[in-house]
């Protein structure tokens, strides 16, 4: 029979994503709270940010196959 393994059988400690130190079960996946918060502050300053390309409009159609607009008001 297998059993779900404990806590003195869990998997080795993954890396810290910003020192590759092991991470701490406290701040997990990060080693302490300094990596956390170079972590935070690389998110909210824009660092991981989604790229975006700019030929598309917020629905996803694409600029040049919408309709144009007129802005005709008489």
């Amino acid at each position: 029979m297998n059993a779900m393994p404990g806590p003195s059988e869990a998997a080795p400690a993954k890396a810290c994503p910003i020192c590759g130190k092991p991470a701490g079960d406290q701040f997990r996946p990060f080693c302490s709270k300094r990596c956390a918060n170079v972590d935070l502050n690389r998110w909210l300053s824009g660092v991981y940010a989604v790229p975006v390309k700019d030929d598309e409009d917020e629905d996803g159609a694409r600029r040049e196959d919408a309709p144009p607009q007129d802005d005709q008001s008489h």
